[in-house]
Order: structure tokens, then C-alpha cells, then sequence
């Protein structure tokens, strides 16, 4: 796997780290969230040898309490390969699907 798949993983452990969680306290409050995660899932991901799901960013959003743009690493300078676009179009995603899980709750 290709390590530009997965750009939050290190923000993942510092925030771990930050808060004295271990990756299994990590994982049980991820799991009690609804979300399926193992301590070898959230270790690929921290070190960035497995990609990380839009749904998976919802869950660390939730649990961290950080708004997505939290998780990634500072905006680069706009480059010819278009980073800053990929990172702006994933924001939109994970805001945009977050907006309508809510207005889902709200209704039923």
C-alpha cells in the first residue's frame, strides 16, 4: 500500500497519546461508538501501512472530539500533484456525510 493512502494515522497516536489512552482503550471506546476496529486495525493505521475509511475518520472524529481537519496534517502549500485538493475534497466527504447522518437522526 501506497503511505499517501493514509495520512492521519500519526495524528491518530498523538492524540491517543495525548490522552493516555492505550490502542485497546482506544479501540473499546471506538467499539462502544459502533465502530469495528481491532488493536491490529488501529495499529496499521497509526503507522500508516493500512488506508483509513471515511467511516473510520467519522468514529476518531467522534471520539477525539476533533473536527476533521484535526486529523490531517497542516495544509501544504498547493504543489502540481494536488495534495491540498485531495485533502479539501475528503474534508467535504466525511463533513457532507456527517451533515446527513444528522438530518437523518432528526427525522426519524
Amino acid at each position: 500500500m501506497h503511505r499517501d493512502a493514509n495520512v492521519i494515522g500519526p495524528m491518530v497516536s498523538k492524540l491517543r497519546y495525548q490522552r493516555g489512552w492505550r490502542q485497546d482503550e482506544l479501540v473499546a471506546k471506538l467499539q462502544l461508538l459502533g465502530c469495528y476496529m481491532t488493536r491490529d486495525i488501529l495499529a496499521n493505521i497509526e503507522t500508516r501501512r493500512s488506508p483509513v475509511t471515511d467511516t473510520q475518520i467519522e468514529f476518531f472524529c467522534e471520539v477525539f472530539a476533533v473536527k476533521v481537519q484535526e486529523l490531517f496534517p497542516a495544509r501544504p502549500k498547493q504543489n502540481s500533484n494536488g495534495n491540498g485538493r485531495a485533502l479539501a475534497l475528503a474534508v467535504r466527504i466525511v463533513t457532507r456525510r456527517r451533515h446527513h447522518d444528522e438530518d437523518s437522526k432528526t427525522l426519524a
